[in-house]
């Protein structure tokens, strides 16, 4: 019983010395990060926004897609790029637009129906410089992003990213 006891404190301390050596931090558990998706898709649908929440490991991996009914298929694509930047920048995707001079990748018009997809920037075509993906960070250490497309305009994005975030308890503000 002592063996077996030291043995499991043995592999628990060296998982634990290993996971202090990763440059990111650990996973946010799943079920966490489905109430913080459904809480952003609730945010927007009480304004009648129809959007999608896309969720990435700090590997840059997706973790979770949720398309609320009636979500344009094009707010897929663009939630992954938003949160795809906020991970690759460690900022918000607002933020890293405002690092690219005279960008012609702005934020779409509210109301002028769904944007054209913009090309690359600085060469990678998975970034975008549209408002709606956020960092998620614990302790200073990147764990993953999350994003919301399909609101009117990235700035109402945003709010219900942050409603979601809200539910997400222990990461940095």
């Amino acid at each position: 019983m002592r063996f077996a006891l030291m043995a499991l404190s043995c592999l628990s301390f060296g998982t634990l010395a290993a996971r202090a050596n990763e440059p990111h931090g650990a996973p946010l558990p799943l079920t966490v990060l489905l109430d913080a998706a459904h809480s952003a898709v609730a945010a927007c649908e009480k304004h009648g926004y129809k959007i999608t929440v896309t969720v990435l490991d700090a590997d840059i991996s997706t973790r979770l897609v949720l398309r609320a009914d009636g979500a344009h298929d094009d707010t897929v694509e663009f939630g992954y790029r938003k949160a795809y930047t906020a991970a690759k920048a460690g900022m918000s995707s607002r933020d890293f637009g405002k690092t690219i001079p005279n960008s012609a990748q702005l934020d779409p018009k509210p109301g002028s129906g769904p944007p054209a997809a913009p090309g690359p920037v600085n060469g990678d075509p998975h970034l975008i410089t549209w408002p709606g993906g956020f960092p998620i960070m614990v302790d200073g250490r990147l764990v993953g992003a999350i994003s919301a497309a399909g609101a009117p305009g990235g700035e109402k994005d945003e709010v219900c990213v942050k409603a979601g975030l809200a539910r997400v308890p222990g990461i940095d503000q």
